[in-house]
């Protein structure tokens, strides 16, 4: 109880000393922003915002933001334009919103760049308009902006305003996955599934979807159920088709004139421990298979390619050339 009791003082302790030091923070930004230096305009701005060392306060961060912005500082323009995009701490008016973004954009801030590629996408605070967007969104991607990136690749999938081409869709949309986009690495999930662009291939598919899952994409999680549905049916259909082959092959040898002292009787019962051992593989994941795969996958996948080498094998060095002989004799 007293080891309890102390640990309890202990967090809290270190919890107010934290607050401290936020409110020291907010304390002396306060200061510095109130003889108009820029980078503490914007700072107090974004702590009021956040709710960081002060209590939330988007009106208070619309009025910093916009001290900040009128001296020409193009985050806090950006920001400023959002707000006024949200309505949060402003009353929401497209007008400004265009207003603040396009002067961050004209200085190159690239996600100001992207915000007006956005409203020209949708055609929302300005009229609709797709060679604008486009233009926009380059500008941005250009600079590593994960969201323009991303729109360039969704522009380029479905054709808007440009022709339809899979693979610039890719390219930009691959740079945005490998940035950490959610809906881009959903998007990249989904062309691989579908060969869009790049080789068709579940495993891709799986890998991509499960990145945009984990950062709790509802389309990626989606897709994975469905996937896993669909490979659950494909490996019942596998273990339907491998078990009785299996099980025939395995018994050839206790039919009429069989033994399985020869050769080729042998390698035929060994053939069907292979499918009967593919087809518990299957079932195995059948019953296991979850959103992303199962347990012990890759022991899973060794054994199976095991399984399968050893039936190739046998089928091409002993079955066939057997086969083979009769046939010529």
């Amino acid at each position: 109880m007293i080891i309890g009791a102390s640990a309890v003082w202990w967090v809290h302790k270190r919890q107010s000393v934290g607050r401290g030091k936020l409110y020291e923070a907010a304390t002396e930004t306060y200061a510095h922003a109130g003889q108009g230096d820029v980078t503490a305009e914007f700072k107090l701005a974004h702590m009021y915002y956040e709710g960081s060392g002060v209590p939330q306060d988007y009106a208070e961060a619309a009025r910093w933001y916009r001290k900040a912005a009128e001296q020409g500082y193009a985050k806090a323009q950006f920001n400023l334009g959002d707000l006024y995009f949200r309505g949060k701490g402003v009353p929401q008016n497209y007008a400004e919103a265009v207003h603040w973004t396009q002067k961050a954009a004209d200085q190159s801030y690239a996600k100001a760049q992207a915000g007006l590629g956005y409203m020209y996408l949708t055609g929302v605070g300005l009229p609709q308009n797709y060679a604008e967007a486009f233009r926009w969104y380059s500008k941005a991607a250009d600079q590593g902006d994960a969201t323009a990136q991303h729109a360039l690749g969704y522009m380029y999938t479905n054709g808007i305003g440009l022709p339809q081409d899979y693979n610039k869709a890719v390219h930009w949309i691959q740079k945005s996955a490998d940035q950490g986009d959610a809906e881009a690495q959903a998007a990249l999930g989904y062309m691989y599934a579908k060969g869009q662009g790049v080789p068709q291939d579940n495993a891709e598919a799986v890998h991509w979807y499960s990145k945009a899952a984990d950062q709790g994409n509802p389309k990626a999680k989606r897709a994975l159920e469905l996937q896993g549905n669909k490979m659950r049916r494909f490996e019942l259909f596998t273990a339907l088709i491998e078990f009785p082959v299996g099980l025939w092959a395995s018994l050839y040898f206790l039919l009429p004139g069989r033994r399985l002292q020869n050769r080729r009787q042998l390698a035929i019962t060994l053939l069907g421990v292979s499918f009967i051992s593919n087809a518990g593989l299957s079932l195995y994941a059948f019953a296991h298979y979850g959103i992303e795969c199962f347990p012990h996958q890759y022991a899973f996948h060794i054994a199976r390619f095991l399984f399968t080498a050893t039936a190739i094998l046998i089928i091409v060095t002993v079955v066939l050339p057997a086969k083979k002989k009769v046939l010529e004799s």
